[in-house]
């Protein structure tokens, strides 16, 4: 049974890989808002049941046990993705919905992300089922570091039978005229448990009912404040990274944190280094000249007595690449860009100090997710690398950058004239590592689309994509050249 269910795993996931590509692939900017809010709408739906399907077969297929798995995560980017998914549903009702968040809300959250989507979906799809007309809400906040979710609707409200049968399975009185069997409240009630929560509901006063969420201080936490980095004083750690902007960005953040580093600038010399030098872990990007990274992973896995951690830093973490990346003998997954030094220099802590056996099989990446904005440039992020740089180090870093997004766009711009799918690949893949390590998110996710068409063989479908994300790139080219000749007082 096992067997067949991670066969029909692999072919779900693959279509639904094929699904969001596809979506991803649409340059949105020629349709119509209306039509763009639609498609934006069935992106978000998408990812949301691609994770689902990713974790129910897991479980399944017992790749995972059945625990809650919490996450750090950007808090309100994911409410402003449900706000997107459900108010196009309630148009299609004819109802409108509302989403209201607290201003002392957090960005970001540790919290199992899907289960609380999950609770969220159920509660207001029942809201809008037993709304005819009107308003269905969401309304988060905080009230004594207690987590709190309100959903409202202005329908009938419960009957009484209902209310006594609450959170049962097949809990609907019978006489009930709606379609449903009450399983949406009953899986709800036990994910809230699950996530430490409480799960109420109650008649409003004037119309409707208010189901209710309650997340404690302990069961969540606000991910906003500074984490103090970790110490590393004393690791020397190998970097095989052919990129200089991310040679320098890790330099930074390692030497940052007292560990020695040890550039290998592409696969053969890792090999090389690896060979001779002593290091405590390497890290190891997998797109690199003369050998990849997972080229390097399987040479090294194959040295007799080579146990020193490896982790992959990679762009790419569909499930699919990880799989390979671990089936080549990788301890664990970094995925670019690095949105936090404190969780980077964790994650190294952690591999370092781990003296169980190295566990091959299907783990985690460990990857601190962005938040998905539509600006050319996430100012706070990029102003946090340049305040990391230092007053020394800032003209350096925007130099080299200003070289390597020149030099991606010439690399890109060439190959895409060339139908070189495989420079458009790389140049692709080094550019989602660019953009996202400077907040650059619209770019990045053009560049990831870009990526996708080159890997499946449709860049001539892709014109409207190619010229996007140029556009883009030279935008970012134009306002890290202003701030350049700033910071050079020029």
């Amino acid at each position: 049974m096992r067997d067949a269910l991670r066969l029909y795993g692999h072919d779900i996931r693959a279509a639904m890989s094929d699904v969001i590509g596809g979506l991803r692939l649409m340059d949105l900017d020629r349709l119509p808002p209306d039509l763009q809010s639609q498609i934006e709408r069935v992106r978000v739906a998408s990812e949301t049941l691609a994770e689902l399907l990713d974790g129910a077969m897991m479980q399944v297929s017992g790749e995972v046990g059945h625990g809650v798995a919490s996450q750090s995560f950007a808090f309100r980017s994911f409410l402003a993705e449900i706000d997107l998914r459900w108010s196009g549903r309630a148009r299609e009702q004819g109802l409108s919905f509302l989403l209201e968040v607290q201003p002392q809300v957090p960005e970001r959250v540790q919290l199992a992300k899907i289960e609380l989507d999950r609770i969220l979906g159920n509660l207001i799809a029942n809201a809008m089922k037993f709304t005819d007309a009107g308003e269905v809400s969401l309304k988060v906040g905080i009230r004594d570091g207690t987590l709190q979710f309100c959903v409202r609707d202005e329908g009938q409200g419960f009957s009484d039978p209902a209310l006594e049968r609450l959170f049962l399975p097949g809990g609907r009185p019978a006489d009930e005229r709606r379609p449903g069997s009450g399983l949406g409240l009953h899986i709800s009630k036990e994910l809230a448990v699950r996530l430490g929560g409480t799960l109420s509901v109650r008649n409003r006063q004037t119309r409707g009912a208010c189901v209710s969420l309650r997340i404690p201080a302990g069961a969540w936490e606000c991910r906003d404040a500074p984490v103090s980095p970790p110490d590393l004083s004393g690791l020397t750690i190998l970097v095989a990274e052919d990129n200089e902007t991310n040679q320098i960005l890790v330099r930074q953040m390692l030497e940052g944190m007292g560990a020695r580093m040890v550039l290998a600038r592409d696969g053969q010399e890792a090999l090389d280094l690896l060979a001779r030098a002593p290091v405590d872990i390497a890290l190891i990007d997998i797109e690199m000249p003369r050998l990849t990274g997972i080229e390097v992973m399987q040479r090294l896995r194959a040295r007799t007595g080579f146990d020193i951690p490896l982790i992959a830093l990679t762009a790419y973490v569909m499930r699919e690449n990880r799989e390979a990346i671990y089936a080549a003998g990788a301890d664990g997954v970094i995925a670019k860009p690095i949105g936090s030094v404190a969780g980077f220099g964790t994650a190294i802590r952690r591999h370092v100090d781990d003296s169980g056996p190295r566990d091959t099989a299907h783990a985690p990446p460990e990857t601190d997710e962005a938040p998905k904005a539509c600006g050319t440039l996430d100012r706070n992020r990029f102003e946090a690398i340049l305040q990391a740089a230092g007053p020394d180090g800032r003209v350096e870093f925007l130099t080299h950058l200003l070289q390597d997004l020149r030099a991606v766009r010439a690399d890109m711009n060439r190959a895409i004239r060339d139908s070189d799918r495989s420079g458009a690949r790389a140049g692709s893949h080094i550019l989602i590592s660019l953009a996202g390590a400077v907040g650059a998110d619209r770019l990045q996710q053009l560049a990831e689309s870009l990526n996708a068409a080159a890997h499946r063989d449709r860049l001539p479908e892709a014109r409207s994509l190619i010229a996007s994300c140029d556009s883009a790139l030279a935008t970012l080219i134009t306002e890290v050249e202003r701030r350049a000749r700033r910071e050079a007082g020029g």
